[in-house]
């Protein structure tokens, strides 16, 4: 049985959002198997939130380095770090796999993985030589079961607007009394749903708002409560993927500086609608604007399933799945093989590797390529601005052939071919190996293979070369698997 540790502090100065990223790894994780610890400086609202659930250890912050400490003389397989303070930086690689949750250059620290899953974190990645392997972007937001049970349920729900404002943690700088103050102003009628901590609940009331409003602590289900409104106004934070899942209109503003890249991004994507970045200068006209949206059921609808398209809602499964395969071992290739682009001179050779038997039975088509139509194919592929093909060499024999092909974004699906009388040898990594470094791309790239789920020893080749599990098999058997390059080869 494998075993993690994790750490994050929820309450207080730290909010919960890291908390609940950890929680929903720290369930995936024991759902497959895992021994599972969460531990921290905890408030009396994430133990609740976690009993029953996870084993959970409690600590002033002062405390927490000798718990990671002890955790790692215990030999856990995989320690696990959510946490923007210091006290978690002295778990350094070489050991137990060191995994660690960064957001944008907050939390950043040395790990054999890291993890920025924020919309667009892949364009903007702090100190990426920290880390051996990464895992980058909105596909790895964690979302937790509450969320994903909720998903795709949004509609616009008849009536005046239902507006649920939740900033979260601990407000210090009362934005949610300025959110409601600057709702107040909207002439149409509303209904709102205001989640706040108690002490602030009569300064909300007092405000005599000329809407229907409701004041509440914290939800037991904030995904079911999001679900029935017409819009969600939300701080920046980690919770802003949540409602993405889910597909409920959301506005956000950042009200804290490691919010600010997350806030443009979904901004700008779409997928919420921007109040602004505090101090918010105009938040009574944005408010106007939201007002004027909310009159147009279809523009709703069209920000719910932009947002569902961003965030599937995979990103625990990724995660715990890169920590699965990357325990079963990376190895890097130190070959002097090397990759040239090909030629209209190795047309014979790649017909014949295409079209032998064990070629077809791994490809996507299983149907012999005829000549004229190889040829026509090579011709493309060499004039293609989206397509780069490579021939690798050792010594001048051929071993196989890589492929890229340019499919969007940071994006290139790769596919090898080991040379048939070269198989069994052991070459299938370093072409692989080869065929990367020539890649002329610029940063960041993602690599993407799909691999027939029956074809194990192609599995692994990938696997052992730092790919890590992006989808399950699709209908047609191919499961698809991610490799980030983000520095210099």
């Amino acid at each position: 049985m494998s075993r993690v540790v994790l750490h994050c502090n929820a309450g207080g100065a730290h909010g919960m959002g890291h908390f609940a990223r950890a929680l929903t790894l720290a369930e995936c994780a024991q759902s497959r198997g895992w021994d599972v610890v969460l531990g921290g400086e905890l408030d009396a609202t994430a133990v609740a939130q976690a009993a029953g659930r996870v084993p959970i250890e409690t600590m002033p912050r002062a405390e927490v380095p000798a718990w990671l400490a002890q955790g790692r003389a215990d030999a856990p397989d995989v320690i696990h770090l959510d946490s923007y303070w210091p006290e978690a930086s002295d778990v350094a690689p070489g050991g137990p796999l060191v995994s660690n949750m960064q957001d944008g250059e907050f939390g950043v620290r040395p790990a054999d993985l890291a993890i920025d899953a924020n919309l667009g974190a892949e364009f903007r990645v702090a100190q990426p030589e920290l880390a051996s392997h990464h895992l980058l972007g909105i596909d790895v937001a964690v979302v937790r079961d509450a969320v994903l049970a909720e998903r795709g349920r949004w509609a616009p729900p008849p009536g005046r607007p239902r507006i649920l404002v939740v900033i979260g943690g601990t407000d210090p700088h009362d934005v949610t009394g300025l959110v409601v103050e600057a709702l107040n102003s909207v002439a149409e009628p509303l209904e709102l749903t205001v989640v706040c901590r108690p002490d602030r609940a009569e300064d909300v009331l007092a405000m005599q708002s000329p809407h229907a409003v409701t004041v509440t602590g914290f939800l037991d289900d904030l995904p079911a409560a999001a679900r029935e409104h017409t819009m969600v106004i939300s701080a920046a934070g980690t919770a802003i993927w949540d409602f993405a899942c889910m597909g409920v209109p959301t506005a956000i503003l950042a009200v804290a500086d490691n919010q600010i890249d997350g806030y443009r991004a979904a901004a700008d994507a779409g997928i919420a609608f921007g109040l602004g970045e505090s101090p918010v200068a105009d938040l009574d006209g944005r408010i106007a604007e939201l007002a004027s949206l909310m009159r147009y059921p279809q523009l709703l609808e069209d920000m719910s399933e932009r947002a569902m398209a961003a965030v599937d809602g995979m990103g625990a499964w990724r995660v715990v799945s890169a920590w699965e395969t990357l325990l079963r071992g990376v190895s890097s290739s130190t070959t002097d093989a090397a990759a040239r682009p090909v030629s209209s001179a190795d047309a014979e050779l790649l017909f014949g590797w295409r079209n032998d038997p064990q070629t077809r039975a791994a490809s996507r088509s299983a149907d012999p390529v005829p000549h004229v139509d190889h040829i026509a194919w090579l011709e493309r592929a060499m004039a293609s601005d989206t397509r780069q093909l490579f021939v690798v060499e050792r010594a001048g024999v051929p071993l196989g052939t890589v492929r890229f092909d340019y499919i969007g974004a940071a994006d290139y699906e790769v596919s090898i071919t080991v040379a048939p009388e070269q198989r069994g040898r052991g070459w299938a990594g370093a072409v692989l190996a080869a065929g990367e470094r020539a890649l002329d791309a610029a940063l960041p790239v993602r690599f993407v293979a799909a691999v027939r789920e029956s074809n194990e020893p192609s599995a692994r080749v990938f696997a052992r070369a730092g790919y890590l599990p992006h989808l399950p098999a699709d209908a047609h058997g191919f499961t698809t698997s991610i490799k980030w390059r983000v520095g210099p080869v």
